[in-house]
């Protein structure tokens, strides 16, 4: 890629991320690199193969770091835990990316310019899936949860923890070691371990213990 290309996919990131994928124009992005629209044209034929290259180099790299994880050695929980502390640190990585992605993801997912991003996009939630069903084949996460639903959750708790545009002011870098907290909140709960009684479990436990009166002859339990 040439150093002028290289300027204006930068360019083009920040307004997309700035302004909207929607609301950005070619006229807009021409404006910002200095270039004449006919000339901008002569580097990309459109947006949408604008957006496409920005938006591949974040999923490549995302998929790469993800890859990587869940082929470690270690028992589905250790390579679940890898898996969630790659996803974080390569989407922290990518603020602008992120931005786009999160904000314009419905105009974005009808392009058939990005037809390989959106698979690329669904190999990312195939690997966390595959991993979660390894832990529960393995027997070191709970069988009850579902691959789908906890693979929504976890990216979706990324996303949020991430939003530039939402907590702008409150980047979770500011935060003790954030991607830590988003660990023992997700993983603990998802891990194959004696879970305690509910509150109300625990109190009707409670209720039975006390309601078990000793006789006077035998000083055995009777139920009330």
């Amino acid at each position: 890629m040439s150093a002028r290309r290289d300027e204006i996919v930068a360019i083009a990131k920040k307004l997309f991320a700035e302004q909207g994928y929607v609301s950005t124009s070619m006229r807009d992005i021409a404006d910002a690199t200095g270039l004449l629209p006919g000339s901008l044209y002569t580097h990309f034929k459109s947006k949408a193969r604008l957006v496409e290259e920005i938006v591949e180099v974040f999923y490549r790299d995302l998929l790469t770091a993800q890859e990587a994880a869940v082929s470690a050695p270690g028992t589905g929980a250790e390579r679940l835990r890898l898996l969630l502390r790659a996803t974080y640190e390569v989407c922290e990585a990518y603020p602008d990316e992120l931005t786009i992605l999160h904000y314009d993801w419905k105009e974005l997912s009808t392009l058939d310019e990005i037809a390989e991003v959106r698979e690329i996009s669904v190999r990312t939630l195939v690997t966390w899936r595959s991993v979660i069903k390894d832990g529960i084949s393995d027997g070191t996460l709970r069988s009850t949860m579902s691959p789908e639903l906890f693979s929504r959750i976890a990216t979706g708790a990324i996303h949020a923890m991430l939003d530039p545009v939402r907590y702008r002011d409150q980047p979770a870098s500011k935060k003790t070691d954030p991607v830590q907290q988003l660990e023992d909140v997700l993983l603990e709960g998802l891990l194959n371990a004696p879970r305690p009684a509910a509150p109300a479990q625990a109190s009707a436990q409670s209720s039975a213990r006390a309601s078990a009166k000793p006789t006077a002859k035998t000083g055995r339990a009777i139920r009330a």
